[in-house]
């Protein structure tokens, strides 16, 4: 019996009254018992987290995996960006596609490279040390005042910041195994939040969903400013100037619309935003996507016999080309 807890405490390092019990759960068989030990105990606590500094206009992803049993960091990862899209992450997806999503961003446009190492410097140093002591006995239950001091210590670097975190705890065998790709369709959390747009229907979400976006898109909803002088939204090309409100209330949405001078919802200042792609719909309404900045978009349906408040750019073209044709 005693050989056998110091070989399963050689094998796995385990201490000795883990192995003890490993053992009598197994019947003290000691290959059962080696394959016993990692699931045994919860003892990785996984941070997924995602921060925004509006004053910036920057946001970005964490995670830190930290093992409860010898109270060290396992790793600490961290990308930074401008682009907003980053923030509308999902952080209640597993552990292992919240990882990779965050690696993806990493080659977005927008990313800052110095300033993600930066952070992942920031993120290490504090949960090697004892400021992070907390972290390792909360388990699943993180308090405002150890969070603050996390937010306390970002902010030395990025400015007033707002961070979220949802902890996921494992054991070891679920942090070691490697999770499988979906048997269908593309990885889990890989495609950019909104990138299928906000529209509804079928149709809509076939077309512009492959209008010139490129990874890492964000997509709210907006709506258009009206003037019965304007032009007729079935008129609209390529281009135009039309001015839109920002409706989408997400927060993100709401963060956007601070740094851009304005707020959501009814009695909000329209933005000059340039119409990227539009689409006659089935009925009378056409699909509109306009373009706020690189990686953000907005998305609207509006019948296609309503008047616009349009700036519409004068032709480029050059006049032997309009009367000859090219």
């Amino acid at each position: 019996m005693k050989d056998k807890v110091a070989l399963l405490m050689e094998e796995t390092g385990c201490d000795r009254a883990e192995a003890e019990l490993a053992l009598e759960l197994c019947g003290y068989d000691l290959e059962s018992a080696v394959a016993a030990v990692p699931r045994l105990f919860q003892n990785i606590l996984v941070l997924k987290g995602r921060l925004a500094a509006p004053a910036e206009a920057l946001y970005g992803l964490w995670l830190a995996i930290l093992n409860l049993q010898d109270r060290s960091l396992l790793r600490a990862r961290a990308v930074v960006s401008c682009n907003p899209a980053v923030y509308a992450s999902d952080l209640d997806q597993h552990w292992f596609d919240f990882e990779g999503r965050l690696y993806a961003c990493r080659l977005w446009a927008g990313a800052l490279q110095d300033v993600s190492q930066e952070t992942e410097k920031l993120l290490a140093s504090f949960f090697d040390s004892p400021q992070a002591d907390a972290f390792y006995g909360e388990k699943d239950r993180l308090k405002p005042r150890e969070l603050g001091r996390l937010k306390s210590l970002l902010a030395g670097l990025l400015g007033k910041v707002d961070i979220q975190v949802r902890p996921e705890v494992l054991d070891m065998g679920q942090f070691q195994e490697v999770r499988p790709l979906e048997p269908s369709g593309p990885q889990r959390g890989s495609e950019p939040p909104g990138a299928r747009g906000l529209r509804s229907g079928a149709r809509q979400r076939r077309s512009l969903r492959r209008s010139p976006a490129g990874g890492g898109l964000l997509v709210l909803r907006i709506a258009l400013e009206h003037n019965p002088a304007g032009i007729p939204a079935a008129d609209l090309r390529a281009g135009d100037v039309v001015y839109a409100t920002i409706t989408d209330t997400r927060d993100i949405a709401q963060y956007l619309a601070r740094i851009f001078g304005t707020r959501v919802g009814e009695g909000a200042s329209s933005l000059p935003a340039p119409v990227e792609a539009i689409e006659r719909g089935s009925g009378r309404e056409a699909l509109i996507r306009v373009r706020f900045s690189a990686g953000l978009c907005g998305d609207v349906s509006v019948p296609s016999d309503i008047r616009l408040r349009v700036l519409r750019r004068p032709s480029r073209t050059p006049w032997w080309k309009k009367i000859f044709g090219a």
